[in-house]
């Protein structure tokens, strides 16, 4: 569970354990099928931002839907399928908005599966993406000298935390990870 959750979830006196221990459960474990990010759809929510984010308010891919009805609805890519059968861009959207970590940088995940996600030792540098003309800002937390992922700041009137698949992915040509 994320920080932001546990504060959602002191703030509004919410009590998820009313439901049972496996009510909002998938039983699946962490799906790893591209080097880029994961789903963890045990973290889900059920906020759809991710939904919006690859569908017709931005991305307009539509690789992310709701699947099933009332208590049987949860986040899924079309049929099911791993996400590198699916029409999904890889632009990383629907991971800058996930409030939970159900979707999450493959480098994050490897990172805190290893033990060594540290947030308090990283820093943070704001420049201007190099692949395009556009001018998207990028967000670049790094830690022991290696960016360990990209975002953009929603506030940026360009892209408003928006970026393509080279922006948001396309960092390893800055640092030698040998």
């Amino acid at each position: 569970m994320t920080p932001q959750v546990a504060e959602w979830i002191k703030e509004y006196e919410a009590k998820p354990d009313r439901f049972g221990p496996d009510a909002a459960r998938l039983g699946e474990g962490p799906k790893v099928d591209n080097d880029l990010y994961v789903r963890d759809y045990d973290k889900c929510i059920l906020r759809s931002k991710c939904v919006d984010a690859c569908g017709d308010q931005w991305q307009n891919t539509l690789a992310i839907s709701v699947a099933g009805r009332e208590f049987d609805a949860r986040i899924a890519v079309e049929h099911d399928a791993p996400l590198t059968d699916s029409a999904c861009v890889y632009c990383g959207n629907c991971i800058e908005v996930c409030p939970t970590g159900a979707l999450s940088f493959k480098s994050e995940f490897d990172m805190r599966a290893a033990g060594t996600w540290d947030e308090s030792q990283q820093t943070e540098t704001t420049t201007v993406c190099a692949y395009c003309g556009v001018g998207c800002n990028l967000t670049l937390p790094v830690q022991d000298n290696e960016i360990v992922k990209v975002t953009s700041p929603h506030d940026n009137p360009v892209t408003h935390g928006n970026l393509c698949s080279k922006g948001r992915f396309g960092y390893q040509h800055v640092q030698n990870r040998g």
